[in-house]
């Protein structure tokens, strides 16, 4: 298996380029909330048969 390194720079740098950045942020929350509410729907679905 290969060996990867990650310093803390490149992480800090990440982080920061998905944090601070307005775009970025917007994007990644829409992302997010798209995937829990489809999330949502199918538990919703999955426990509607127990009722």
């Amino acid at each position: 298996m290969a060996d990867t390194v990650i310093s803390l720079d490149k992480l800090k740098a990440f982080w920061n380029s998905q944090v601070h950045d307005e775009e970025n942020w917007a994007h990644n929350m829409l992302r997010f909330n798209v995937i829990l509410y489809r999330n949502l729907v199918f538990v919703i679905m999955d426990l509607w048969e127990f009722v």
